[in-house]
């Protein structure tokens, strides 16, 4: 693949900074250094505020940025909301450049960077990703940030998830930003109890993001929920029983579930 085939939107500096195949060692100096088949593509100012927005970036977040080039999300994380944080990229050049600009702004106690691919590096201290990377590598990347806790939010520059819609879209100077939330995995059998109401199972679907299910009262009755979504550790539904609409609002424990509605006080456990 040649640079010089693409059109400009799709020259970004992460992806040719984070496939190893990509790269061949090659230095004047007769140091490694990657020769990069994608050009090395600074992300505007107004694009990364608005990733930081998007991620609800704080003093208490961990923030990895994959390919994170002259460190500058990173950075603008801990300068602006007190973020710690870590960015990986495959060039050391440019681990050099985002550790000197991350002292020259004060907050190289906050931020670590390091080369090396990102398949190798350890996600699950994040609560924010960021990322600016090809549709095929955000693709591999998905089931890793999967397996991520609920409520931690995936923020990519110009690139989707196929599939995997996102809870927010913004086209900002002309580059489109998606931010995603990791959603509690529920797919399964749940025994719900809810006092003053008869027991019952619910079945639950899930690809992603969306969310289907089913109650099945012990006479097996069968009754689709409505209105269902889980939004990190946060489910809700609703199920239209002969008593009425009953709204079932709570969170996701690992195999439990409790929380409150309509319905009154719920719990649920994973059969």
């Amino acid at each position: 693949m040649s640079h010089s085939s693409l059109p400009f939107p799709l020259l970004r500096r992460g992806l040719a900074l984070v496939v190893a195949s990509l790269f061949t060692a090659a230095s004047a100096h007769g140091a490694e250094r990657p020769a990069l088949d994608v050009p090395y593509i600074k992300t505007p100012p107004a694009v990364v505020e608005r990733m930081l927005e998007l991620g609800r970036v704080g003093p208490d977040d961990y923030l990895i940025d994959l390919g994170s080039g002259d460190g500058r999300i990173p950075i603008a994380a801990a300068v602006k909301h007190g973020t710690r944080g870590l960015g990986v990229d495959l060039d050391p050049e440019r681990t050099r450049e985002a550790t000197a600009l991350a002292q020259e702004a004060g907050v190289a106690d906050k931020l670590e960077f390091r080369t090396e691919n990102l398949f190798d590096t350890d996600l699950s201290q994040a609560s924010v990703i960021t990322m600016y990377l090809f549709p095929e590598i955000n693709l591999k990347l998905r089931p890793h940030l999967l397996a991520l806790k609920p409520g931690t939010r995936i923020v990519a520059h110009a690139f989707h998830m196929d599939e995997w819609t996102p809870d927010h879209h913004e086209v900002v100077e002309g580059r489109d930003i998606f931010m995603w939330t990791i959603p509690a995995q529920i797919a399964g059998l749940w025994r719900v109890k809810a006092p003053g109401h008869r027991d019952f199972v619910m079945r639950i679907w899930q690809t992603l993001n969306d969310v289907r299910a089913t109650a099945i009262t012990l006479d097996e009755h069968s009754i689709p929920a409505m209105n269902v979504n889980v939004q990190g550790s946060h489910f809700r539904y609703t199920l239209n029983t002969a008593e009425g609409p009953l709204n079932f609002e709570g969170t996701v424990q690992g195999a439990r579930m409790k929380g409150t509605g309509t319905a009154g006080e719920w719990t649920a456990e994973r059969m």
